[in-house]
């Protein structure tokens, strides 16, 4: 680099002097010869590699012109003009360099501009590239959540109790944002945290409820707000146009959730409020299976099915049971006198009378016609005597049709008169049917 710059320095002074030495020369020795080789050296010395400097070319331009003008008056005829071809040819080619140098500064102009513009349009493509990143992040997130979403849709539908389907909610709504804390309030006293005021804003409101900054959100009063919460997306869950319950998540970091978190929840609630819908709907079904239309207490299937249980458990455990077998007393006549109508609201009277008098725990049922049946687990023969007695005196009170109506009352237990099933029943069975032969309205316990 040092020697560069030291040629294109001095490049032109040599010039200067080589070609003063050659004229001088010329002057002394009188030669067209030597004035001519001056000019073809001069023509071979300046290279393109000397010319960049234009100021001191012009100024050697200018002093070979004085110089020229001045052995003119030195000489006549021939050699002036020799002379005068000298400095014209010069000046002829200084005006060549500075045409060659402005077309090569134009071309020098016009490639930084276009390296400029290459260079500008290469950063509009790295910022492009970079952008276009970022939305195929977000866009690959997106499908991976909507995949998620798929798979967690799914599993959601094959639950069939409201307990599992709390959890599974809030266990798929961390694993489908990514997030540590999410919960599901359904303002039962069971749940761990009572409603805040984003949970009050979104019972209110009835709407799902996003805040990317609570800092920023003049809905609510900064005061209030737990400064651990920067973010929060909250969704409720509706049946029977009812809010029962609200999914949240909350986050320590502002713009965690955006508005396609919350869409992607939502559908998550959508299907959860279509799963909670399908319980019910299993649930009614079930009810209407092993409840008695007329009466409201279970039915006799359901009655044996809960008896082979409960036996089971009263055996495993060493704890007493007892069953009651009831009848109402001449109910075929009091249905014939009065009635189908007058004699169904005996039988529902008398169901009243059953679960009011047993604890929840005890299973009623209808067993047949106008018989009903009792399961009382963990209950002593002296503790189901008291409880059958409360029957009938509480059943004969009951005024129906302006007719007081008594029923008889077999008990057995186990494991005292038996331990299978059908010896049980049998044994309560023939104990009610020795009541109704006996004057009915009474209670049997042994015979």
């Amino acid at each position: 680099m040092i020697k560069t710059n030291y040629k294109k320095t001095f490049g032109p002074i040599i010039i200067l002097f080589t070609f003063l030495t050659i004229t001088v020369l010329s002057f002394v020795f009188k030669n067209n010869f030597v004035g001519m080789f001056a000019l073809f050296f001069l023509l071979i010395i300046i290279s393109p590699s000397m010319i960049s400097e234009l100021l001191i070319t012009d100024l050697i331009a200018l002093l070979v012109s004085l110089t020229g003008l001045i052995g003119m008056s030195f000489t006549d005829g021939v050699e002036r003009f020799f002379l005068l071809g000298e400095i014209a040819a010069v000046w002829g080619f200084v005006w060549i360099i500075h045409l060659f140098n402005d077309r090569a500064k134009y071309r020098e102009a016009e490639n930084k501009n276009k390296l400029t513009d290459m260079a500008a349009e290469i950063e509009k493509t790295k910022k492009e590239f970079f952008a276009n990143k970022i939305k195929l992040e977000k866009i690959s997130l997106r499908i991976a959540q909507y995949k998620n979403l798929t798979f967690a849709t799914k599993e959601i539908t094959k639950i069939d109790n409201l307990q599992e389907l709390k959890e599974k909610l809030k266990n798929i709504t961390k694993w489908i944002l990514k997030c540590d804390n999410a919960r599901l309030t359904t303002f039962l006293p069971t749940d761990d945290r009572p409603p805040d005021i984003f949970d009050a804003w979104v019972v209110q409101k009835q709407s799902p409820l996003l805040i990317a900054n609570t800092l920023r959100d003049y809905r609510f009063d900064y005061s209030s707000i737990p400064k651990s919460i920067k973010s929060i997306i909250a969704v409720p869950i509706f049946h029977n146009k009812n809010i029962i319950g609200i999914i949240r998540t909350d986050s320590q970091v502002e713009n965690r959730f955006l508005q396609e978190d919350m869409v992607v929840v939502s559908l998550l609630v959508g299907v959860a409020e279509i799963t909670v819908e399908n319980i019910t709907l299993l649930e009614k079904t079930k009810d209407l299976s092993i409840i008695d239309g007329l009466t409201g207490v279970y039915v006799r299937k359901f009655f044996d099915e809960r008896l082979h249980q409960e036996i089971t458990r009263a055996s495993r455990f060493k704890t007493p049971l007892c069953v009651i077998l009831s009848d109402i007393d001449h109910f075929k006549k009091f249905n014939d006198t009065y009635g189908h109508q007058q004699g169904d609201e005996a039988l529902k009277r008398f169901s009243l009378v059953l679960k009011n008098n047993c604890r929840e725990m005890d299973i009623v049922a209808r067993y047949g016609g106008e018989e009903f049946a009792i399961i009382l687990p963990e209950t002593s023969k002296n503790e189901c005597m008291e409880i059958a007695e409360n029957i009938r005196n509480n059943f004969q009170n009951e005024i129906i049709n302006g007719q007081h109506i008594t029923v008889s009352i077999g008990i057995s237990a186990y494991p005292d008169d038996a331990t299978e099933h059908s010896q049980i029943i049998r044994k309560a069975d023939e104990r009610l049917y020795i009541a109704k032969s006996t004057g009915r309205n009474k209670i049997v316990w042994k015979n």
